[in-house]
C-alpha cells in the first residue's frame, strides 16, 4: 500500500481544478511565490520605475511608461506560478508601450526575466514561443527606434532616420537590432542552459532513486531466498528427526513391557537422533546469525546516516528533536530505525521534493516519532502494493509500541511510538558458545544479573543417563 494509492482510494470527494486552469496555473512552493512577489516589487520599484532621461541628462517621470509598468510588474510576479498569463501580460505591456510611443527604459528588464523563466521552466510550447518573442520583440523595438526619434542620449543621433530614405532606415535598423536581438537571445539561451542543468539534476536524482530501490529489492530478494533455503533445511531436519524419534519411542514403550533389555538400543537411537537434529538446527541458526553480521544492530544512532543518504538523493529533510533521550531497548531501536528508513524512502519515492519532509522525534512519556511529507501529484516511481506500512506496524507491536500512516490534509503522516525500558529489565545471559555443550548437556547453568533487593536461591540440577 502506497501513499498515492490511499489518496486515490479515499472515500471523501476530492476537489480537482478544471483542466484548463491546471494548464494556466502551476503549483509552486509558498516560499517561491513570496520570493517572486518580493523580487518583482523590489525590482520594478527601484530599477524599473517609469522614469526617462532627456538630452540634457535630466531624469523625469514619464507617464507613457506607466501604462506598460503595471503589466510588466505583474508579469514578473506571475512568471512561475502563472506562466501563460505572464506571457499575455508581457505582450500586452510591450504593445501598449509601442502604441503610446514610450522610449526604451530599465523597466524592459521584465521582458528578459519572463523570457528567461519560460526557457528555464516552461513547457515545449512556451520554449518555442519565448524563443520567437526573444527575436520579434527586439526587432519591433529596433523598427520603432529607426522610425521615430527619441531624446535619450546616445540614441538621439541614430533614432528617427527611417524617413530620410531606405538606406538610412536599414542602417538605423541594423544599429539598433543587432545589440537588442543579441542581448535578448543570449538571455533566452541562458534560460535554456538553466533548463538543461535542471533536467540533468532530475535525471541524476531519478538514477540515484532507482539505484536505492534496486539495492533494496536485491537485498529483499537475497533475504527471501535465504529464508526459503533455511526453512527447507529446517523442515527436512525437524521432520525427519521427529519422525524417527516418535517411531522409536512408540516401539520402545512396547518393548519396555515385553523385553526391557531390548529397549536400550531404542533409547540410544532416540538420543543419537535428537543430538544430530539439535546439532543441525544449531548449525542453521548459526547461519542466520552469520548472515546478520557480527556488528551491532541498527539503532537510533544510525538515523543520521540514513538522513545523509536520503538528502544526497535529493530529498530535503527537516529534523526536530524534543526532550532527552531515554533507553527503549535494542529491539525497539531497530524497529524505530526501520520505521524512519521506510518513511523517508516512501517520501523520496512518492513525495513532493519541492517541499521539505519533516522528521520529529519527541522524548516524552514515550518515544513519539512523526514523519510528514507532501504527496506528489506524479510520483517518481509508479505506485505498487507493498508491505512497508504493515512491516512498520508489526515491528513496533512486537516491542509494545504502535504505528499508523495516512493522509492528514494534504500531507502523508507516519506516526509511531515506543515505550521506554526500565534499567531493571536488562538481563544478561551467558550462554555457551560451544555447540557440543548443547548436544551433550554439559554446560553451566545460565547466569543472570538480578536487580538489587531481590533474593534468589540458585539450585543446580544434574541429570543422569541410565
Amino acid at each position: 500500500m502506497t501513499q498515492n494509492s490511499l489518496v486515490d482510494s479515499g472515500s471523501e470527494p476530492v476537489f480537482r481544478a478544471p483542466s484548463w486552469f491546471c494548464h494556466v496555473q502551476e503549483e509552486q512552493p509558498r516560499h517561491a511565490v513570496l520570493t517572486d512577489v518580493l523580487v518583482g516589487l523590489v525590482l520594478m520599484l527601484t530599477v524599473g520605475l517609469p522614469l526617462s532621461i532627456n538630452q540634457n541628462w535630466q531624469i523625469f517621470f514619464d507617464w507613457r511608461l506607466l501604462a506598460s509598468w503595471v503589466p510588466f510588474t505583474l508579469a514578473i510576479i506571475t512568471r512561475r506560478t502563472c506562466p501563460w498569463p505572464s506571457l499575455v501580460l508581457l505582450t500586452f505591456g510591450f504593445n501598449i508601450k509601442l502604441l503610446v510611443g514610450a522610449p526604451p527604459s530599465f523597466g524592459d528588464i521584465a521582458i528578459l526575466m519572463v523570457l528567461f523563466s519560460c526557457a528555464a521552466n516552461g513547457s515545449r510550447l512556451r520554449i518555442w514561443l519565448s524563443g520567437i518573442m526573444a527575436v520579434v520583440f527586439p526587432l519591433l523595438e529596433a523598427v520603432y527606434l529607426a522610425l521615430f526619434p527619441v531624446d535619450i542620449p546616445g540614441l538621439r543621433d541614430f533614432a528617427g532616420a527611417g524617413f530620410y530614405g531606405s538606406s538610412a532606415f536599414f542602417f538605423s535598423l541594423l544599429i539598433f537590432s543587432v545589440p537588442l536581438v543579441l542581448g535578448t537571445v543570449v538571455v533566452w539561451l541562458a534560460g535554456m542552459v538553466q533548463r538543461v542543468q535542471i533536467q540533468a539534476h532530475q535525471l541524476t536524482h531519478s538514477a540515484e532513486l532507482a539505484e536505492i530501490e534496486y539495492q533494496r529489492t536485491q537485498e529483499q530478494l537475497i533475504v527471501e531466498q535465504e529464508r526459503n533455503r533455511i526453512a527447507r533445511d529446517m523442515h527436512d531436519v525437524v521432520a525427519h528427526s521427529l519422525a524417527v524419534v516418535v517411531a522409536q519411542a512408540d516401539g520402545g514403550r512396547y518393548l519396555m513391557k515385553a523385553d526391557p533389555n531390548k529397549a536400550e538400543p531404542v533409547l540410544s537411537t532416540i538420543s543419537e537422533t535428537a543430538r544430530e537434529a539439535l546439532a543441525d538446527v544449531r548449525g542453521l541458526l548459526g547461519q542466520l546469525r552469520h548472515t546478520q553480521g557480527e556488528g551491532p544492530s541498527k539503532g537510533i544512532d544510525d538515523i543520521p546516516a540514513v538522513l545523509d543518504r536520503i538528502r544526497a538523493a535529493g530529498l530535503r529533510v527537516d529534523v526536530n528533536v524534543v526532550g532527552v533521550r531515554k533507553p527503549i531497548g535494542a529491539i525497539a531501536e531497530l524497529a524505530v530505525f526501520r520505521v524512519v528508513q521506510e518513511a523517508l524512502t516512501n517520501a523520496l519515492k512518492y513525495g513532493d521534493n519541492k517541499t521539505p519532509t519533516a522528521l520529529e522525534i519527541r522524548w516524552e512519556d514515550k518515544l513519539y516519532l512523526i514523519v510528514r511529507n507532501r504527496v506528489a501529484d506524479v510520483p517518481k516511481i509508479s505506485a505498487s502494493g507493498g508491505h512497508g506500512i504493515i512491516g512498520m506496524r508489526e515491528r513496533l507491536l512486537a516491542v509494545g509500541g504502535e504505528a499508523s500512516a495516512g493522509m492528514e490534509g494534504c500531507e502523508w503522516v507516519v506516526r509511531a511510538q515506543a515505550p521506554y525500558v526500565s534499567p531493571a529489565a536488562n538481563v544478561e545471559c551467558d550462554l555457551p558458545t560451544d555447540p557440543e555443550s548443547y548436544v551433550t548437556g554439559e554446560h553451566e547453568p545460565v547466569r543472570a544479573e538480578i536487580p538489587p533487593r531481590v533474593e534468589v536461591t540458585h539450585a543446580t540440577h544434574t541429570s543422569t543417563q541410565k
